[in-house]
């Protein structure tokens, strides 16, 4: 199995890339060797790197500095999000992409599920929560 992990450079991205290490072949790209919002780029890492499994671990998550980026935060975690699903749908991977508890309003008593009706607060709740519906 080959795994193609995007924001090689973050925390989730090593420790998925770690979990996957004994087991999968794992081809992996950072910020600065894969703009994942840039479509032509995402699929052509795709096509060359023929992965099973594409794990996007790339975002955008200072929650607080979304507010003054927007773009950055929607081009990140809503429109790359979009690219990295046709790439893996045009060659037939699986695509997993984390979100956020952000997404909820917090008002909850107990823990969300994904049958939980979304409630976003922020500029990057949004953006979050865009992206989960791009996909």
């Amino acid at each position: 199995m080959r795994v193609l992990v995007t924001g090689s450079g973050g925390q989730l991205a090593g420790a998925v890339i770690n979990a996957y290490k004994e087991t999968a072949e794992v081809v992996s790209c950072s910020r600065n060797e894969l703009d994942v919002s840039d479509f032509d780029a995402v699929i052509a890492r795709v096509r060359s790197s023929r992965p099973d499994v594409i794990v996007n671990c790339a975002a955008y998550n200072n929650v607080d500095g979304a507010e003054d980026e927007p773009e950055a935060a929607l081009n990140a975690n809503s429109f790359a999000v979009r690219c990295l699903a046709r790439a893996a749908i045009e060659s037939g991977a699986t695509l997993v992409h984390y979100s956020t508890d952000f997404v909820f309003d917090g008002r909850g008593s107990r823990p969300y599920t994904e049958e939980d009706v979304p409630n976003p607060q922020s500029v990057y709740a949004q953006s979050k929560l865009l992206g989960e519906l791009l996909q």
